[in-house]
């Protein structure tokens, strides 16, 4: 086994060595704002830093252009744009004539794109230096003090389809894996959000790998996503246990259930993985600042759970808490679903049938959209 995953991890690299990735790049300028469009001929990872006149796009891949220098001629924004080779990673930096703000940044499939909405940053009014004077019998005007920067609004979503590879999670009487139904509910539901509400989807995994649960996390944190949604299937001694359930974390779980599925759920990162202790697993909790989105978190599973209850039909088992390591890294609102119990014989039934896949991808893009709406509308 070790010999063949060898074999497959050199292929694999020699093929990204001799086949680079092909990228192209346009930009068009639409009045209010400037679109820049970076296509691959296939689907590639990339982490974005920006400023004021500068958006660096690192891809960890070599890329080619055809040439190192490109101008766009005629757009109001757009200066140049430079690519070079890096220690085997691309660097892609595009200039801008003034200084901007990037309003939308998202990811597309078919051809896969990367694409940046961007404007020119709004110059600040004046202050007005003129004291107010203060009103008989007050004591002296007090300096205002500086506001913390408002909260942007949702534009990245981490999907995270649970286990992959060697990992299988939950198997079914009929064999049907807990792997292979995660990654299909995620594939739908990446297309509905990009496709709907066009914002930037990525994922823990796009195919049939094993993630490890820090990996999981990191890819959310690093990508700076807004939302985490976990997304699994149950299994449970009791054969008659169906339906869904949602978490958000907590250190102490619902009920005895609940801890014993986290507790699998836990065990399922690779052995080089230290297993947390309470300790651990608090000072992840409150270091990593999960506790801040607390009350999201709480929100989004209620959306979800909802929609899922209505859509599919299944008995509602509620939203729940149970200290989920996965969760407990990320810093921002962060849920795992259990769709269904594969441990059910007929909702293993329905989770063979895409019909059924489609209406559970449905449906917790329909909390999603919701819970986007009303944090969204706090912002305003």
């Amino acid at each position: 086994m070790r010999v063949r995953l060898l074999f497959v991890c050199v292929l694999f690299l020699s093929a990204a060595i001799l086949w680079p990735l092909t990228l192209d790049i346009r930009a068009f300028d639409h009045g209010t704002h400037t679109r820049i469009v970076l296509e691959g001929d296939r689907s590639f990872a990339f982490r974005i830093s920006s400023s004021e006149t500068k958006i660096e796009v690192k891809i960890p891949v070599v890329g080619d252009f055809r040439q190192g220098q490109i101008q766009l001629q005629n757009l109001p924004l757009v200066d140049r744009i430079s690519h070079e080779v890096v220690s085997g990673e691309s660097l892609l930096a595009i200039f801008f004539k003034a200084p901007i703000e990037i309003q939308r940044n998202f990811v597309m499939e078919n051809p896969y794109r990367v694409v940046f909405d961007v404007a020119r940053l709004a110059t600040p009014a004046p202050e007005n230096t003129a004291q107010t004077p203060s009103p008989p019998g007050s004591g002296p005007v007090q300096e205002q003090k500086n506001e913390p920067a408002p909260l942007k609004p949702i534009d990245t979503i981490c999907l995270d389809p649970g286990h992959g590879g060697e990992d299988l999670g939950a198997v079914g009487k009929t064999k049907i894996l807990e792997k292979n139904i995660t990654l299909a509910i995620s594939n739908r539901l990446k297309r509905l959000i990009e496709s709907r509400l066009g914002l930037r989807v990525i994922t823990t995994r796009d195919r049939d790998v094993e993630v490890s649960l820090n990996t999981r996390a990191s890819i959310a944190n690093n990508q700076q996503a807004q939302m985490f949604i976990s997304i699994h299937v149950n299994s449970s001694f009791r054969r008659q246990a169906r339906g869904s359930e949602t978490y958000f974390v907590s250190l102490k779980a619902t009920d005895p259930e609940a801890l014993e599925l986290a507790r699998k759920e836990n065990e399922a990162a690779p052995e080089t993985e230290a297993t947390a202790t309470d300790d651990d697993l608090k000072l992840i909790l409150w270091n990593l600042a999960q506790t801040e989105y607390i009350r999201e978190s709480s929100r989004l599973a209620e959306y979800i759970q909802n929609e899922l209850n209505e859509l599919l039909d299944t008995r509602n088992r509620g939203v729940k808490q149970a200290p989920f390591r996965v969760l407990m890294r990320t810093a921002m609102p962060a849920v795992l679903i259990e769709v269904a119990f594969l441990s059910n014989e007929s909702d293993q039934r329905r989770l063979r049938d895409d019909p059924f896949l489609d209406n559970a991808a449905q449906a917790i893009y329909n909390g999603v959209a919701k819970f986007i709406a009303y944090y969204n509308s706090l912002l305003q």
